[in-house]
C-alpha cells in the first residue's frame, strides 16, 4: 500500500485515539500498527526514534515521519501531501484540550455564582 500512512501505536497511548480520529475524518488511508503485538513494528519506531517505542509514530508514503506530532503539525502535513482538514477532523484531534479548557471554564463560572451567592 504505498499511498497508505502508516500509525504505530498501542492501546495505552492516550494520543492515538485523536489520530487516527483526524485521520479517518479527513479521510487518509491509514494502517494501524500495535507495536505490543508487533515486534518488527516497535523495533521500525525504535530505530525511527533513536531507540524510544514513542507513539504516535506516523510514517507517510515518503518515507518521512512525525512522532507525537501536535495536531497543527499533522494538520499541515496532510494538507502538503493534499489532504483537507476539516473542522470536525480538527475537532477531533483537539479534543481533549477542548475539554479540559471546558472544565475549567464551568469551575469558574461555578467558584464565580457559589462566591456571588456568598457560599463560597
Amino acid at each position: 500500500m504505498p499511498d497508505t500512512i502508516l500509525l504505530y501505536g498501542h492501546p495505552t497511548c492516550p494520543n492515538i485515539g485523536p489520530v487516527r480520529g483526524l485521520l479517518t475524518q479527513s479521510k487518509v488511508k491509514f494502517e494501524y500498527v500495535d507495536i505490543h503485538q508487533d515486534g518488527d513494528a516497535a523495533a521500525r519506531v525504535r530505530a525511527i526514534n533513536n531507540g524510544n517505542e514513542s507513539v504516535p509514530t506516523l510514517v507517510f508514503p515518503d518515507d518521512s515521519t512525525l512522532t507525537e506530532p501536535t495536531v497543527g503539525e499533522l494538520q499541515s502535513k496532510l494538507e502538503t501531501l493534499g489532504y483537507k482538514v476539516g473542522l470536525v477532523a480538527w475537532l477531533i484531534g483537539n479534543i481533549r484540550p477542548i475539554v479540559f479548557v471546558g472544565i475549567g471554564v464551568l469551575i469558574a463560572v461555578l467558584i464565580t455564582v457559589l462566591r456571588s451567592l456568598g457560599i463560597f
